[in-house]
């Protein structure tokens, strides 16, 4: 008995910072306040404009961009509450359809829906997709002659809170 409970004790003390950790990069809780996913103080904040916070992620994060690149991963909040993941890509030397065909897959294991728009832009190429059963918008831009990319991924309800916000404020604009 006194085995089973100190097998128990053991189990839940492995287990227990699991239970704990409050964020996945990969699977950002949009909407959820910042105080309640920033409780081990990962989020730093680095600046805000156009009444958007924006906070780099400290914390333990492996995404499968990570895998080929080194992006910068930056998070957005509106009135406290998570509205965007913006990841740029540095240029690199893949061939554009490469880069392409991998984007597409990835973003579909995580929208679950195809683009519902690709244009081209200038030398950028722009994908939008729309998951409206989670109100979850992603956009990406990669640039056709240097192959560097720009996403944001977010919640649009919160987009909504701002309706005078100026373009060149919105992160999910992805400027060239």
């Amino acid at each position: 008995m006194l085995k089973k409970i100190s097998m128990f004790i053991v189990c839940y003390i492995l287990a227990f910072p699991l239970l704990s950790y409050g964020f996945d990069c990969n699977k950002p809780d949009f909407g959820a306040k910042l105080e309640d996913i920033n409780k081990d103080g990962y989020f730093v904040k680095y600046m805000e404009k156009g009444g958007i916070s924006y906070c780099n992620y400290t914390g333990p994060c492996r995404m499968d961009v990570h895998s080929n690149y080194n992006p910068a991963i930056s998070y957005a909040f509106i009135d406290g509450q998570l509205y965007a993941r913006i990841v740029n890509i540095p240029e690199r030397n893949n061939s554009i359809e490469d880069i392409k065909n991998k984007m597409e897959k990835s973003v579909f294991k995580q929208i679950g829906t195809a683009p519902f728009e690709i244009k081209l832009d200038g030398d950028w190429w722009v994908y939008q997709w729309f998951n409206e059963k989670d109100n979850l918008r992603f956009k990406v831009k990669i640039n056709d002659k240097t192959k560097a990319g720009k996403s944001a991924f977010y919640y649009e309800p919160l987009r909504a809170k701002l309706p005078n916000l100026k373009e060149e404020d919105d992160p999910v604009y992805l400027r060239h």
